[in-house]
Formats: structure tokens, sequence, C-alpha cells
């Protein structure tokens, strides 16, 4: 055995080790779509039934005329993601682990606002 080959074996489970421990959110989502109006009106679904550490995606698609941001309001942790005119993205979100209400604020900066509802069940 080359004397290289337990060291390489070493890393190998290190680097193992930390993927597993670190890459806990890569798993199944749920895909939810949110549609921004075209008329700038704002945003549906008005609320979203999720279950206990759910995790989904939100596709957030704008068919409106000006830029829309998404984000988490009143301790709901989504950072705010800006999705330009006729533009879509990708949001990842996990449920809290106990049941209650989150809040999403979908808006134009000093224009129309909706607040998604996320209710959280077990």
């Amino acid at each position: 055995m080359h004397r290289l080959a337990p060291v390489a074996l070493a890393v190998t489970l290190t680097a193992s080790a930390l993927l597993v421990s670190c890459g806990g959110d890569n798993g199944p989502r749920r895909s939810i779509a949110v549609a921004i109006d075209p008329a700038d009106a704002g945003c549906t679904p008005a609320s979203i039934a999720l279950r206990t550490g759910e995790k989904v995606t939100f596709d957030v698609k704008n068919d409106g005329k000006k830029d829309w941001e998404f984000e988490g309001i009143e301790g709901t942790k989504i950072e705010e993601v800006l999705i330009p005119s006729g533009r879509s993205r990708d949001i990842d979100y996990t449920a809290s682990s106990a049941p209650g209400t989150a809040k999403v604020k979908c808006y134009t900066p000093a224009g129309a606002a909706t607040v998604i509802e996320l209710a959280i069940a077990q």
C-alpha cells in the first residue's frame, strides 16, 4: 500500500462527513408558484399551506411592467430578492418546526404591496 493512501482516505472521509453535515438543506423541495400580476397590482396566492419543517421553493414570476421585491416580514427568514420585470426567481425556504403563521411581502418600492400568509401546520 502506498504511504499516501491512508491520508487520501482520511481526507475523503472527512470531506464526506462535512458534506453530509452541511448539505442537509439540499433535499427535495416542493415547488410553489407565485405570480406577479401583469397590471402590477400584486402577487398571488394570498395564502399557502405548509407543513412544519417543510422545504419549499417559491417560483416567483414577474409578469408585470415594474420590478418587484419578495422578502420575509415579521420574523420570517427570507432575504429580500429583486424580481425584474419579465423575469423569474427561485427562492428557497424551510418552514418553522413549530406550527404558526409566517408572512412574505411582495411589493414594488414605494408602490403596491401584497402580503402572502404561510400557514404552517403539523
